[in-house]
């Protein structure tokens, strides 16, 4: 049930973030909200299932925006697993290390994307920096906050779901 659950999630934040929410963007800028997700079920369910989330959420953007399959998977792939490194080291209810984790994924992430654009030679780095990661930096760690309750949320359904499944037999 969780793998359709998430896919599902996945799929949904998918298409919300390259339509419907393409309209709540400030400057140009909106918030990664793969990051916010791959990171918060990275804590909440552990490295192996946060590096299959940012596995399904690097196809889903590569497939549908990227030149190449691999980059955003990849990208995806570690945030999810090294935060997911995170989940038997602290309180599911903190809402800190969330916050924390999202701020480096998105660092992290924003920094491969300067890396590919250097590489092209395409890149005025102070514009970059100035225009598009820090207001997408500050965006997505302010949202950070309202998805890791959900996902905390949805979590803890699915979770009691599963348990009452198991009580059954």
């Amino acid at each position: 049930m969780r793998p359709l659950v998430l896919s599902i999630l996945l799929i949904v934040m998918h298409v919300l973030e390259s339509t419907l929410f393409q309209y709540i963007r400030i400057g140009g800028v909106g918030p990664n909200f793969m990051i916010m997700i791959i990171v918060s079920f990275a804590l909440l369910r552990g490295s192996k299932e946060g590096a299959l989330i940012g596995i399904g959420a690097g196809l889903l953007y590569d497939l549908s925006f990227g030149l190449h399959i691999g980059p955003t998977v990849i990208s995806y792939m570690l945030i999810g697993f090294v935060c997911g490194k995170l989940n038997r080291n602290f309180y599911r209810e903190n809402f800190i290390i969330p916050f924390i984790c999202t701020l480096v994924s998105s660092l992290f992430y924003s920094g491969v994307n300067i890396m590919a654009f250097v590489l092209r030679g395409e890149l005025a780095f102070v514009y970059f920096i100035k225009s598009i990661v820090v207001p997408e930096l500050i965006y997505t760690i302010t949202l950070s906050l309202i998805v890791y309750q959900l996902a905390y949320s949805l979590n803890e359904r699915i979770e009691s779901s599963q348990k009452s499944l198991r009580n059954m037999f």
